[in-house]
């Protein structure tokens, strides 16, 4: 079966109703983000995308390089080139002209690189010319066929850009349905009484999200370079970040009532490396991920063929920031901490210890391993910095790490360069954080 696999899928597949917020000046584009306080954003310097409340909606907006742009039409780009293909292809459709020669009218239907098949895979498209609000989009559809649900990327231009969307979210459900067991979807009646109807794993289906497209917007781009940067609330920093980087931000609000937040931030080559890794074991969306997860955890050879390629995955960990954090709805973690300043400080100096120990004797080899606490005031913080070797792996990384916990919120950040490479590039953004507020 053909897959197309795609950075933003495996999020989108998990993927809610949204309002405006993105707004890419450099760019020139205006998109909706998330609206409630559950939400995975994936943010680059020319890309944004998001997953929206517990999976009922998603949308990727990606602007082009003009030389990618050009190999989409095979000729020198501009925003007039586009509207041409696109009123031919309509003509064409109207006129019910073979695919075959619609396809032909672009050169090439994938030119962004966080696009990868999977090796030998040449997936068939369908190209055709729609229209949501005042949007003309060039949509390309792949794995048109009864067996996978179809992935459909759009094309619009504007000021001589190209830009590249995907949007969907899952079917309306009733509540007769949803109150149905696990994975049931539907009754019918019949001679032998009520038949249950499943769909598998409860996915419920996905269709376009008509209202991301009809919502995007382009506005004149700023003729300058505009830095790339993170906040993260909890924590109360920003971030600056090379333009060669992207983050991956997770908030949730629905354990135990409390906001938690992930954020990764990375280099996009590890994000290109990660795709190739994924599609190696057979991972081509969220699904094929679950599966390969359970068999690596019930088949030893699968794990061993994983401890085999460590060298490759850690290989996509050069460089990176991951923070986090978790804010409290009452006091009784803050009351805990701080109820016994000193207490708290050995049992935190003791652990780092006991996680030193339990590394070496998994073959971790450190060169320096220093660290500091500080607990008084109702405010505790400590940092630790370190160099060294994962088990079966020939190479060092400096890693430095902080945590600090002040009344209801706290947040914990890790810091890593592999060491040989030209600069540490993750500490030097991360000492270079400002405070996201005063």
């Amino acid at each position: 079966m053909r897959k197309i696999l795609f950075f933003m899928l495996l999020l989108v597949q998990l993927t809610a109703a949204t309002a405006f917020a993105y707004t890419n000046k450099e760019d020139g584009f205006k998109t909706q983000s998330p609206s409630s306080a559950n939400y995975v954003e994936a943010v680059g310097k020319h890309f944004y995308g998001f997953i929206d409340d517990n999976g009922a909606a998603a949308g990727y907006t990606e602007c082009l390089s003009s030389e990618q742009a050009s190999k989409f039409l095979g000729v020198p780009f501009s925003t007039a080139a586009f509207d041409k293909t696109y009123s031919d292809i309509l003509l064409l459709q109207r006129n019910g002209i073979s695919n075959e020669r619609i396809n032909q009218l672009v050169a090439e239907p994938v030119v962004s690189p966080l696009f990868a098949f999977a090796e030998n895979e040449e997936p068939d498209y369908l190209i055709s010319a729609q229209k949501f609000g005042s949007n003309k989009y060039i949509a390309v559809t792949f794995n048109v066929n009864p067996e996978t649900e179809p992935v459909t990327i759009y094309y619009t231009s504007a000021n001589d850009k190209l830009y590249m969307l995907m949007a969907e979210q899952q079917t309306a459900v009733s509540n007769a349905v949803e109150n149905r067991p696990e994975n049931t979807i539907g009754v019918i009646g019949g001679a032998d009484g009520p038949t249950d109807i499943y769909v598998k794993d409860n996915v419920l289906a996905k269709e376009t999200n008509k209202t991301f497209l009809k919502k995007f917007k382009t506005v004149k781009p700023v003729d300058k370079n505009t830095v790339f940067t993170f906040g993260e609330k909890t924590a109360n920093v920003k971030v600056t970040l090379p333009d060669d980087w992207f983050y991956v931000q997770l908030a949730d609000s629905r354990y135990n009532e409390e906001a938690v937040g992930i954020t990764v931030a990375m280099p996009q080559e590890a994000m290109a490396l990660i795709l190739k890794e994924a599609l190696d074991i057979g991972v081509t969306d969220i699904e094929s991920a679950v599966i390969a997860s359970q068999a690596a955890a019930a088949d030893k050879s699968i794990s061993a063929e994983l401890t085999d390629k460590k060298d490759d995955i850690m290989d996509i960990f050069r460089h990176g920031i991951i923070i986090l954090s978790v804010k409290a709805t009452d006091k009784s973690f803050s009351d805990f901490v701080f109820d016994n300043p000193n207490k708290t400080a050995y049992g935190v100096n003791e652990a780092l210890e006991d996680i030193k120990a339990a590394l070496i004797e998994q073959g971790t080899e450190f060169k320096t391993f220093a660290y500091n606490t500080d607990f008084k005031d109702g405010q505790g913080s400590f940092s630790l910095q370190t160099e060294l070797k994962p088990a079966e792996t020939d190479f060092y990384y400096t890693l430095v790490a902080e945590g600090k916990v002040i009344g209801k919120a706290a947040y914990l950040a890790f810091v890593f360069d592999r060491n040989g490479d030209d600069e540490n590039t993750a500490l030097k953004f991360w000492n270079g954080k400002t405070l996201l507020k005063d």
